[in-house]
């Protein structure tokens, strides 16, 4: 797992700079505080939920990491976000979970948001993947490594 790295942050505008700064807010409340209300905060009542593992609303969103946070420790790391007008991406890795190992290595997420015309979450999409022991290069879920022309 990085150590050491800062959320890289792609936006057009200043739309695009709140709506990463509410994905970060978002995931701090879902880390920290994951009431019915505060996760409320950022989504539609009726807000439509994409991962299988989650039924639609605020609700169970708010269910699942209050059972999560109430147990373990829990961390999210925000690698990096990217909003494109109503749609954005946050590539993140949610550890202890389910456990309380300092050593655990956690889930790497894609999830993919898109806001409504009052600036709401609507919709929520994920790609989840454990993040391996081994693996067949060096590289692992969350390292940046090529550079390209500045």
């Amino acid at each position: 797992i990085p150590t050491g790295w800062e959320t890289e942050i792609y936006v057009a505008d200043e739309e695009g700079a709140a709506r990463a700064q509410m994905i970060l807010d978002l995931y701090e409340v879902l880390r920290t505080e994951p009431t019915i209300e505060n996760v409320a905060r950022f989504v539609r009542p009726d807000y439509i939920q994409h991962s299988s593992m989650i039924p639609n609303g605020p609700a169970p969103l708010a269910m699942l990491f209050s059972t999560s946070v109430s147990q373990y420790p829990v961390k999210i790391d925000v690698y990096r976000i990217a909003i494109v007008g109503d749609f954005g991406m946050a590539h993140v890795n949610f550890r202890n979970l389910n456990n309380d190992d300092p050593e655990d290595l956690g889930i790497a997420a894609v999830e993919m948001y898109l806001w409504d015309e009052n600036g709401m979450i609507a919709e929520h999409w994920d790609t989840l993947q454990e993040v391996p022991v081994y693996s067949a290069n060096t590289n692992t879920e969350f390292l940046r490594l090529f550079q390209g022309s500045e």
